[in-house]
């Protein structure tokens, strides 16, 4: 995918440090593209000086904020390409950061209550357990460290914008019983998670549900007034919406 030049691969080199400065404080109520996609933005509030966790986060976007923010930053992410963005966006900018390659169900190299905020971009689709990533969270979070994570709606997960698209609607062709679905012309597999293995594992590992929202997109792909090409992925979001955002904290 970062060969690919895949939009989430794609380092955030034109935020404005101003902008960014005044969203995260409270002062800016309709931020810019790509900032919008930083929500809710408690998570940005007095982030200076935390240690903060971007995980299976890589790319050079998310980092790159709470690094113009003045916090201290670790990615890890599996995909070394991905974490070239990290290190691109942070030389950019001016502002250190720690990367390191490994999957997002290891983090033995991090030690246990290092971190005040632990941040996971959409990824939670590539591993087979979310169990097993909430337990290394919880580990390495800090007591009352806050975990906010993406997650996939798992009724409309497997629904490909261009194959689902009959003309009229898009269609389920993948049962909801399926637990693993190979991209299609893609070396990758996705998982879906059922509802009580993403509330009930954050439950099980000691966390306090805060918080729970869809994500806004839904409401913002018309712009200027124009629907989407049908059959594209922006169109199936204003019909299936997938994701939705927990905000978590470590008893």
């Amino acid at each position: 995918m970062v060969a690919e030049d895949n939009g989430f691969t794609r380092p955030w080199l034109d935020l404005d440090p101003d902008i960014v400065r005044q969203y995260a404080d409270g002062k800016l109520k309709n931020p810019p593209k790509p900032l919008d996609q930083m929500f809710p933005v408690s998570i940005l509030t007095n982030v200076e000086g935390k240690d903060i966790l971007c995980l299976a986060s890589g790319g050079g976007q998310q980092s790159a904020v709470f690094g113009l923010l003045g916090a201290n930053v670790t990615v890890v992410d599996i995909a070394e390409g991905q974490l070239e963005g990290d290190k691109r966006a942070a030389e950019h900018y001016g502002y250190r950061i720690k990367t390191i390659q490994s999957d997002m169900g290891d983090l033995s190299m991090l030690k246990s209550d290092s971190f005040d905020l632990v941040f996971q971009a959409p990824s939670m689709a590539y591993v087979p357990d979310v169990r097993k990533v909430y337990s290394e969270v919880a580990r390495v979070l800090k007591s009352k460290g806050l975990y906010r994570i993406d997650a996939e709606n798992p009724l409309s997960q497997f629904i490909e914008h261009d194959t689902a698209w009959d003309g009229k609607g898009y269609r389920i062709t993948v049962p909801y019983s399926v637990k693993e679905k190979k991209r299609e012309g893609k070396e990758v597999t996705e998982f879906r998670h059922y509802m009580e293995e993403i509330f009930n594992g954050l439950i099980e590992n000691r966390f306090t549900i805060e918080h729970v929202e869809e994500s806004p997109s839904y409401n913002e792909l018309y712009g200027d007034g124009q629907q989407p090409e049908p059959g594209s992925w922006l169109h199936l979001e204003l019909y299936i919406h997938g994701a939705f955002f927990i905000l978590a904290r470590k008893k």
